[in-house]
């Protein structure tokens, strides 16, 4: 069966206003012919796929299988004429990148060198957390995500990308400054500074913590590692951090990052996109670099 795009907009529209009649009006049909589309969407599928009542229509099991294939589809074809004027104005891809505090860190060197390669690529960067990044990646405002932890979804193809072991950073007077190496459990003792809640590094901290039945002492809480690596200098705590957010800041601030022995002390970061986006040349080129880093 061959499916065409006014069609299935209306068979969406119909479902999100409850209405046939409404979903013509939006669509710009008359009612008459939007319901002998659907009629005969159903007629060729050889299932019904909304519920017709006197208060409007609800989609059937089959309807919202179907609705949701529809709106993919129409959003990757919304998707190409964006695509192609921007291709048009000046033959240079923009692809939009959006990293959690570490990631940008960590991918900047290679964006630049793979800039170094494909010159005639512009890229845009910007930083985030990582929950609200799948979701802009989910709803096509961004072209890659890069993030700490992931959320299963079938609607984004997930390539993992590096893993950063994770630090436990104090003032250079500390007493565990001395040490070579510690556990998250030597750090139970002492005053710590972490990330908001709902942070990944957050949570890791909780449950490493809860397996041994101690409870953290988080003293302060900030949205920021440049906020942490300056309270930690000011002698306020000591705090949780990947390497790649520290150890540049190390010797300036002077302050101590140990590693942590513990198992779960990496932060595993991973390139996400839409499935559809996978397929564009110029973003799978540069989700291959990445991976390949």
């Amino acid at each position: 069966m061959r499916f065409d795009l006014t069609t299935l907009r209306l068979f969406v529209s119909a479902i999100e206003h409850g209405s046939i009649a409404r979903a013509a009006e939006c669509e710009h049909i008359v009612a008459s012919a939007a319901s002998k589309r659907i009629g005969d969407l159903e007629t060729g599928l050889g299932v019904a796929l909304l519920v017709r009542q006197h208060a409007g229509v609800v989609p059937t099991v089959a309807g919202e299988a179907l609705a949701r294939h529809a709106r993919e589809v129409i959003k990757t074809l919304d998707r190409i004429p964006g695509a192609v004027s921007t291709l048009a104005a000046d033959d240079q891809p923009d692809i939009r990148v959006l990293a959690n505090q570490t990631g940008v860190v960590v991918v900047a060197a290679d964006l630049a060198s793979h800039l170094a390669r494909r010159p005639g690529v512009k890229i845009r960067l910007g930083e985030g957390q990582s929950l609200p990044i799948i979701e802009s990646v989910a709803q096509g405002s961004a072209d890659i995500g890069i993030i700490g932890h992931f959320q299963p979804t079938d609607r984004l193809h997930v390539v993992p990308y590096r893993s950063i072991p994770l630090m436990l950073v104090m003032p250079a007077a500390h007493p565990l400054a001395g040490r070579g190496a510690l556990s998250f459990a030597d750090a139970l003792e002492f005053d710590l500074i972490t990330l908001m809640q709902g942070t990944a590094i957050r949570g890791w901290a909780l449950a490493a913590a809860a397996r041994i039945a101690r409870k953290p002492k988080f003293t302060m809480q900030v949205q920021s590692y440049e906020a942490i690596r300056a309270m930690v200098q000011a002698g306020l705590g000591i705090a949780v951090m990947p390497a790649a957010n520290i150890l540049p800041y190390e010797d300036l601030l002077q302050v101590r990052a140990l590693p942590l022995t513990d198992d779960w002390a990496r932060m595993q970061l991973y390139l996400v996109c839409d499935r559809g986006a996978a397929g564009i040349p110029a973003i799978e080129e540069l989700l291959a670099h990445l991976a390949a880093a």
